[in-house]
């Protein structure tokens, strides 16, 4: 009977070794963690776009100021001024969005073909999830630069276009 006992206590202890302590071992997650900043700062692409868009915005509405502000009193040229202001922080944050609208892109793409249900961003986490960060920047780093060629290849006929 002992001997039994001793086997059946050996059992166990080998099943344990084969597939590990499952009752104590993490839990696999459906849930993504993402460093957005990371991404972001991955892609300089993404951040030098934002950057060109930014300006051309900031110098077209300069010359616009000051082609409007030409023949005004200080008082218009400040109301002139603010009016713009407001416009340009409403463009600022339509390039913003348009910014994180590919970020986002690029996480839902992962998120579906790693088979996550939900994804957080990493600042927001303690403990737990699968980190998809790197993932994430490869996935829009394709993505941006294939938008780079296509914008190249616009570019590209349009001159021939104009040449002819």
């Amino acid at each position: 009977m002992r001997w039994q006992a001793y086997l059946s206590h050996l059992s166990v202890s080998w099943q344990l070794f084969l597939w590990g302590d499952t009752a104590n071992a993490a839990p696999t997650s459906d849930i993504g963690v993402v460093d957005q900043r990371q991404v972001i700062s991955d892609n300089g692409t993404l951040a030098l776009d934002y950057q060109k868009k930014l300006k051309e915005t900031a110098d077209e509405m300069q010359k616009d100021f000051d082609a409007k502000a030409e023949n005004m009193t200080d008082a218009e040229k400040e109301k002139l001024f603010a009016d713009m202001q407001q416009q340009f922080n409403q463009k600022r944050t339509s390039i913003e969005k348009e910014m994180a609208d590919q970020v986002t892109g690029a996480v839902k793409s992962v998120a579906s073909k790693r088979g996550l249900s939900l994804v957080v961003d990493k600042a927001a986490v303690i403990y737990g999830g699968t980190d998809i960060t790197k993932d994430v920047s490869d996935s829009l780093a394709k993505s941006t630069s294939a938008s780079a060629d296509a914008a190249k290849t616009d570019a590209a006929k349009t001159d021939s276009s104009t040449t002819k």
